[in-house]
């Protein structure tokens, strides 16, 4: 009797064990199992694209037009207007995310930082001045809102 008993004993514990174990596994496999689809799914390229982006001093049109040059547009707050075409370097940094640079003609170096998720552009622009004690060069940093029109 008492070997049948620790035979049900360890049969009951052994299928404790085994459900806890079925139970966990499940669990975990469907906290690790995630559906993509791919509907929604976004391969964000830079050439082709073209955006407004509105900053607190300017709005601009950048047309992306190949991976080696862009056409910008600004309008500053005091309704000119200036516009060039720029041969840039950029590089993909993240699935939304573009690092992008150019020298323009009068010596304006501009760097930005496009995030199509965020919907934002980060530029850094560095330009001559005489008055500066670091290599005749100011900088500014500022953020606009990004929108895409295409």
């Amino acid at each position: 009797m008492k070997y049948k008993n620790n035979i049900f004993r360890n049969l009951s514990f052994f299928s404790i064990v085994l459900f806890t174990l079925a139970s966990c596994t499940n669990n975990v496999e469907n906290k690790n199992v995630e559906q993509v689809d791919s509907s929604t799914t976004k391969n964000y390229s830079l050439a082709g694209t073209s955006i407004v982006v509105t900053y607190p001093q300017m709005q601009a049109e950048i047309a992306y037009t190949s991976d080696s040059t862009l056409h910008w547009k600004t309008k500053l707050v005091d309704n000119s207007i200036a516009e060039g075409n720029e041969s840039i370097s950029y590089k993909q940094v993240g699935d939304s995310l573009f690092f992008v640079n150019w020298i323009e003609k009068d010596g304006e170096t501009i760097s930005q930082i496009v995030d199509f998720k965020k919907k934002t552009v980060t530029v850094f622009l560095s330009t001559h001045d005489e008055n500066s004690d670091r290599g005749q060069r100011s900088s500014a940093f500022f953020e606009g809102k990004l929108e895409l029109k295409n």
